[in-house]
């Protein structure tokens, strides 16, 4: 099913952008790649190094989509020319009640502490306000708070979502942790960040496979290593992981990044 380019601001048809962005937004667009503007508290979003890095060049960003459902060592060949450690994508998509929403992490790369999680939230708040869209992070954990103690795991991703809001609260991002209870989150926030990858993996094609909700697409998020990419021009990639994926949605999100990140 194809979507409307109205779920994007950027794509409204208004021949002025920011004069399209001011009407559907309360804040300016974002134009310093080092930091980001908070559209709910007014303050400054310090990014990590590892986000800014990929967002610290004035220049034009190119567009590249991946397709439907790319092989594996597609992935392994970003990490070569882009000199990333790890690759997560950050999932668009509309739910059956046909909200935008958007959820990390998920795969390739599997994540594996609060530092992954911390760098997904961020650098997927900097991308979503790139597309005129203001973001409400809702963290989700694998219990509630009365189940402390009952299970390590469990208890593990309880006490990461509490420090990741207390993180991302000191920088300004609106964000709350709603335990398990990723129902009433979806109510109140556009951005999910699930405890892990496979959660994220599983919680898309869960909505879009047994549920009616659609996939739009997926922005990699590329978290560098320390080396230089190969390729000095900014690249994002972007691609679809579901059977029922409409590319014809992927071409919709390509335009409107593309317009976003070289206004």
């Amino acid at each position: 099913m194809m979507i409307s380019k109205s779920v994007f601001p950027l794509l409204n048809q208004n021949s002025n952008l920011n004069s399209a962005l001011s009407q559907n937004l309360d804040f300016e667009p974002v134009s310093d790649f080092n930091s980001v503007q908070n559209p709910i508290s007014n303050s400054t979003l310090t990014l990590p190094s590892s986000v800014a890095s990929g967002f610290s060049e004035n220049s034009n960003f190119e567009i590249i989509s991946l397709g439907g459902r790319p092989d594996y060592d597609v992935y392994s060949q970003i990490k070569e020319e882009e000199r990333v450690s790890d690759i997560f994508r950050l999932s668009v998509f509309l739910t059956n009640k046909n909200k935008l929403l958007f959820s990390a992490p998920s795969g390739p790369s599997v994540s594996k502490n609060l530092n992954d999680l911390e760098f997904c939230a961020k650098a997927g708040v900097f991308v979503i306000q790139k597309l005129g869209i203001r973001p409400s992070i809702g963290i989700i954990s694998g219990g509630r708070c009365g189940d402390l103690g009952r299970n390590k795991i469990v208890d593990q991703t309880l006490r990461d979502a509490e420090a990741l809001e207390r993180k991302l609260k000191k920088d300004g991002i609106f964000a709350k942790h709603h335990t398990i209870l990723i129902e009433e989150a979806v109510k109140e926030v556009n951005f999910l960040i699930l405890p892990d990858s496979l959660s994220g993996e599983m919680v898309l094609k869960s909505v879009t496979g047994i549920g009616n909700g659609i996939e739009i697409g997926q922005i990699l998020l590329l978290k560098p290593e320390d080396r230089e990419p190969k390729n000095k021009k900014r690249k994002i990639y972007i691609e679809q992981i579901t059977q029922k994926g409409d590319l014809k949605n992927l071409e919709i999100l390509k335009e409107a990044l593309e317009i976003s990140f070289n206004l």
